[in-house]
């Protein structure tokens, strides 16, 4: 059993996020972009984000851009790429930003 931070492959991320689109791998990361409809609407989910990160334990890189946009990238540097601690900051997003 993988223990949350230990290195999962991109294949194994991937197969934990089937059914989540938004969400790449892309070598040893996770990425996902968000759009809203005004800069006051990111900023909330920003904080939203960081609310989870505190929880969590696990803090993304969190990306603002052109006042509507943002991107999250996650991976572990304690894993040296992805970890089970990201797959699971993912899921537990999407199921916040349900109710967002």
């Amino acid at each position: 059993m993988t223990r949350p931070n230990e290195p999962i492959s991109p294949e194994d991320a991937s197969a934990a996020l089937r059914g989540h689109p938004g969400w790449v791998v892309e070598r040893s990361r996770l990425y996902r972009d968000f759009r809203f409809p005004d800069f006051r609407a990111a900023i909330d989910f920003v904080n939203e984000v960081a609310d989870l990160a505190e929880r969590s334990g696990h803090h993304p890189n969190i990306h603002l851009h052109e006042w509507c946009f943002v991107n999250l990238e996650l991976y572990s540097h304690k894993a040296g790429g992805l970890s089970r601690y990201d797959v699971d900051f993912a899921l537990a997003l999407d199921e916040q930003v349900k109710n967002f």
